[in-house]
């Protein structure tokens, strides 16, 4: 069994590289949106260098990533930030340096002068991402209490991770980098993960990390699996048949955590029926069910979600109140959606909603066209328009068409039917 971890371990140079990779990653999709799936499918090397734009040459192979200025000092602006580099005095290293190992040996400075904290932003995609600073300390022993659940509730020893989420937000961060850090075990990032999910690779000890999404597309799909093998779950409401379709395939554990860019983990379950569990980090607000309490600093948090307390340790989800869901990691606004499409010039009026329960998952659109254009625009048309604009996780996956919004019986705003893929 593993105990006893040092909170002042140190990230890893090989570590550093992987979230500057989808630091850069997440930055580029942010600045070429019509780009995105490509660079997050992307994977990141130490030898991978960014290049000026003006300079490349057609000898510069698959490392080379080519940029400007502009974008050169937003892609280091989020290394600082995330890394916590402002005011360590070698930040400006960051636009000497190209490749992504000498990037991180700058980091690795900067975390020895300066800070060990981090900051992340959250991953909303509406106005400016809100960023989040989280002690070092903290995030040590949160994935410290995670690898004593593991170890003593469901009696599994992590042997290797295998990641289906990106590292540099709060859950990939915790489970893909500093977990594996702390225990020093590998890691299995990108396509070959996702292979090693859907064709039989897992082995015992295996700790897949993914979200609700990709688990429930790989729970109709995989072989059965070998004894030990850990699923977590996290970035919104995974549904309960797929953590029982994974469990009737030979899941040791399948794990939801709870929790939010802000806050980090704050709470855990093992079965969908049951109340979350909160982290030892953690106790109930006195007088408001919609706040929790650090026990250290007394600083209360937020919640996200509608929130019912069972008891002073134990709570359910109602629900969002930002009214955002969570496609593919990534918290969506349906309302940004439906504003972006209303500055179409050819479209009068629209509304997004997300697919009902037996329609899929992810967004569709009702629009309304300007009365000029009604046979001119398509489906298709308004997709690529759209992902000139935004994430590829905001665009609807189905757009209908009519006279007026839907609306019921009593004249309000109602969702539609549309036809199940």
């Amino acid at each position: 069994m593993l105990s006893g971890y040092n909170v002042t371990i140190s990230l890893n140079h090989h570590f550093i590289v992987t979230v500057i990779g989808d630091l850069i990653a997440d930055e580029l999709s942010r600045m070429r949106p019509a780009e995105s799936e490509h660079w997050k499918r992307r994977q990141w090397h130490e030898d991978d260098y960014l290049i000026s734009k003006n300079q490349v040459t057609k000898d510069d192979g698959d490392e080379a990533v080519a940029v400007d200025s502009l974008e050169r000092l937003a892609l280091a602006g989020r290394v600082v930030q995330f890394f916590h580099m402002g005011d360590s005095g070698v930040e400006d290293y960051l636009l000497r340096r190209h490749s992504l190992s000498e990037w991180a040996e700058v980091v690795l400075k900067s975390r020895q002068v300066h800070s060990q904290n981090l900051t992340v932003t959250t991953s909303g995609t509406t106005g400016q991402p809100k960023a989040c600073e989280h002690s070092w300390s903290t995030l040590v022993e949160e994935a410290n209490s995670f690898i004593r659940i593991f170890n003593n509730e469901y009696d599994i020893s992590p042997n290797r991770v295998v990641a289906l989420v990106p590292s540099h937000h709060i859950y990939g961060f915790l489970f893909t980098v500093l977990l594996p850090n702390l225990v020093d075990i590998p890691v299995i990032r990108g396509f070959k993960a996702y292979s090693h999910v859907r064709n039989g690779g897992l082995r015992a000890g295996d700790i897949v990390v993914g979200f609700p999404e990709l688990l429930t597309q790989l729970s109709t799909e995989i072989p059965p699996l070998p004894p030990g093998v850990l699923f977590m779950s996290s970035t919104g409401h995974c549904p309960p048949g797929t953590l029982h379709q994974l469990y009737s395939m030979g899941a040791a554990r399948t794990v939801e955590v709870y929790g939010s860019s802000e806050t980090a983990g704050v709470g855990y379950r093992s079965e969908p029926e049951d109340n979350y569990r909160l982290l030892p980090r953690w106790r109930s607000h006195d007088s408001n069910p919609q706040c929790i309490v650090d026990r250290q600093t007394l600083l209360t948090f937020d919640l996200p979600d509608s929130a019912a307390w069972k008891n002073d340790s134990e709570f359910q989800i109602k629900g969002r109140v930002d009214k955002a869901i969570s496609i593919r990691g990534t918290n969506v606004f349906p309302d940004h959606v439906a504003d972006c499409l209303r500055q179409h010039p050819d479209i009068a009026d629209a509304t997004v909603r997300p697919f009902m329960a037996d329609e899929g998952t992810g967004l569709k659109a009702f629009i309304v066209l300007q009365r000029h254009c009604e046979h001119a625009m398509t489906e298709q048309s308004i997709k690529n328009w759209l992902s000139e604009r935004l994430l590829a996780a905001e665009v609807p996956q189905h757009i209908s068409f009519g006279k007026q919004l839907p609306l019921n019986t009593m004249g309000k705003a109602c969702d539609w039917a549309i036809d199940k893929p």
